[in-house]
């Protein structure tokens, strides 16, 4: 399948979700014929297995890009809570609701993901910060680790943490504060301090 194609198939599908765009309206939009996109992939199934894996590893590159040379642990999460987050707020949240319903396998190859790759990346940073003395020694790492899973969850859908309209970016922006505020040690609360302060125009925590 040309990238062209694939990737008018990703845009559908992250902007309308998967069960109202039909092979169909892929080729339409795309401006090819079906019989072009079936040389590629066997049947709809395959192009949104294609697509989740895809997504995976922009998400997976994402985060070792923000793991890179960062200088603690506290910078390391704030830039772990913007790039890789981004990749996934920029879809519709129905997109995930549909793959979980209709297409099993692929949203099982998610929830891998989640558990192999985001919760340790999340619990090494929490043992990172924990060695620099600026998180608590005292936390639970694993529970701690799956509220912050839970937190990623909550604001790539804002609707369903509050009545009130929230941008997904900055409900993370919100929840990165409570956190950290929650785990730093004095030390930790300094250096988190001294960040926010950077930035205390819109209280975000964004790079």
């Amino acid at each position: 399948m040309g990238a062209a194609v694939f990737n008018k198939a990703k845009e559908l599908f992250f902007t309308y979700g998967l069960k109202s765009i039909s092979m169909d309206d892929l080729a339409k939009q795309a401006g090819v014929s079906k019989k072009t996109i079936y040389q590629a992939v066997a049947d709809k199934q395959e192009l949104v297995g294609k697509v989740v894996d895809e997504l995976i590893q922009c998400h997976k590159e994402g985060i070792v890009t923000c793991k890179q040379e960062q200088k603690d642990a506290i910078t390391e999460l704030v830039s772990l809570s913007c790039l890789p987050f981004d990749t996934l707020a920029s879809i519709n949240i129905n997109f995930f609701y549909e793959l979980e319903k209709f297409f099993p396998t692929e949203w099982k190859k998610l929830l891998e993901y989640r558990e192999k790759v985001m919760l340790p990346t999340i619990i090494k940073n929490l043992e990172r910060g924990v060695v620099e003395g600026i998180y608590r020694e005292d936390l639970d790492i694993a529970f701690t680790a799956a509220i912050r899973l839970q937190q990623i969850a909550t604001a790539l859908n804002p609707t369903s943490f509050s009545d009130k309209k929230m941008e997904a970016r900055r409900l993370m922006n919100e929840l990165t504060v409570f956190y950290l505020h929650s785990i730093t040690t004095t030390k930790g609360k300094r250096l988190l301090n001294k960040y926010l302060n950077l930035n205390n125009e819109n209280r975000t925590i964004q790079s």
